[in-house]
């Protein structure tokens, strides 16, 4: 990733909206495709696109909105077995919970470690917006293996010179042929 924090792609919409139920299709152009692809590592990204819909529910909690992204997309990257150019289809698909902020579990500020519980926390919605942009961004990392091969790639084992074996070894330094 590059040094500034600044995300990858944002496009946000508010929490009421996305609480009443939200169908969009996002897709990246190719500036943010060329930033993506040179975050990421990718030799190119052909194409990016994400179907997400949103929907809100009630919880013991407050208002929750699941964000339900599909991803598809295309990718050139290098084999990670014989480091070939290759382009091959990528898809993802992730669902995430955000509540209302002020609504999400209590005592995060007295916590100081992480449990596993912690995991299954709802995110925030910041200022009654939700990132949507961001969510595309993570089912990217869901989908995007750094090290993928390339159709009939396979993996051999270089051939090691042989070590002696110790008695070998030994029995050289002592005179014997063995």
């Amino acid at each position: 990733m590059t040094e500034t924090d600044a995300p990858l792609w944002t496009h946000t919409v508010r929490f009421d909206e996305a609480f009443r139920g939200l169908e969009l299709t996002l897709s990246a152009d190719e500036a943010r495709r060329k930033l993506i692809a040179e975050n990421f590592g990718m030799i190119d990204l052909h194409e990016l696109t994400a179907k997400v819909v949103t929907k809100g529910r009630k919880s013991p909690a407050g208002d929750e909105v699941v964000v339900d992204v599909e991803l598809n997309g295309e990718v050139t990257q290098e084999c990670g077995v014989s480091l070939d150019p290759f382009r091959h289809p990528i898809s993802s698909r992730i669902d995430i919970v955000v509540v209302f902020q002020g609504r999400a579990a209590k005592g995060e500020e007295e916590e100081s470690e992480l449990s596993v519980e912690d995991l299954d926390q709802p995110d925030v919605a910041v200022n009654g917006q939700i990132d949507i942009g961001l969510y595309v961004i993570e089912a990217l990392g869901e989908a995007y293996d750094p090290f993928a091969r390339k159709p009939g790639a396979v993996f051999e084992e270089p051939d090691q010179p042989r070590e002696p074996s110790p008695f070998a070894v030994l029995s050289r330094l002592k005179g014997d042929d063995a």
